[in-house]
């Protein structure tokens, strides 16, 4: 039984996804801009309208046991705490990207696709500066955060389950399957490391150590605010 120094805490967010948003200039890749803006105008509508962007987040003691099991990655060695979080924007969009598919709409189905990308990412963002906010509250340092299966982490994907079992992923209607990803599709977990004499990172969120340096949406901050999430660029 897991015991909680912060029980699992339920977020949900307003997005309002726009051209300006950093997070969707990473994702939408669309050369010719003029002659796909009616359909960027109407996947923004629908992103918008669709995202249902929820996040649950807990903090627990970190432990010897916990570092062996789950083979964390060194960083959160040194944590006295552990954050685990997971965010989703649900299925609704996901759902309606195939529709378009199907329908032979393969533009707009790619940029609502790469839409839902950038909400996710916008919610763990918002996510994480709820992170943010409990740890300067509690004069506390942060890694940075730890994704299971991502390129930057070097962490196996099947653990994903130690985040799944500090949570009530239930609550969200997202799932764990057999094969260790997520659904609905549109869904990230991570874990971040806390402490009072670590050092703090200038970005939660970041590509910095994925060996994909080819990558279209390598994400590689390069100034940011405290909380960090905010601004960088793509390379």
């Amino acid at each position: 039984m897991v015991e909680y120094l912060l029980e699992p805490r339920y977020l949900s967010f307003d997005l309002e996804l726009s051209l300006g948003n950093g997070r969707l200039s990473r994702y939408l890749k669309t050369g010719n801009s003029e002659a796909l803006e009616s359909y960027i105008e109407e996947g923004l509508k629908l992103g918008n309208r669709l995202a249902d962007a929820r996040a649950t987040y807990s903090i627990a003691e970190n432990s010897q046991d916990l570092i062996e099991n789950y083979g964390f990655p060194e960083p959160l060695h040194e944590a006295k705490l552990l954050v685990f979080g997971i965010s989703t924007i649900g299925e609704v969009l996901e759902k309606k990207v195939d529709a378009l598919m199907e329908e032979g709409n393969y533009t707009l189905s790619n940029i609502l696709d790469s839409i839902g990308s950038a909400a996710v990412d916008e919610t763990t963002d918002r996510l994480g500066e709820e992170v943010m906010n409990y740890a300067r509250e509690n004069e506390l340092n942060t890694t940075r955060a730890f994704q299971p299966g991502s390129g930057a982490s070097h962490w196996k994907v099947n653990n994903h389950k130690v985040i799944f079992e500090h949570l009530h992923p239930e609550e969200l209607e997202v799932n764990l399957t057999s094969s260790f990803t997520l659904t609905p599709k549109k869904s990230t977990s991570f874990a971040i490391g806390l402490a009072g004499d670590i050092e703090q990172v200038k970005d939660l969120f970041s590509c910095v150590g994925c060996e994909r340096t080819d990558c279209p949406y390598r994400h590689i901050p390069e100034k940011t605010t405290a909380g960090g999430q905010r601004r960088g660029v793509t390379k």
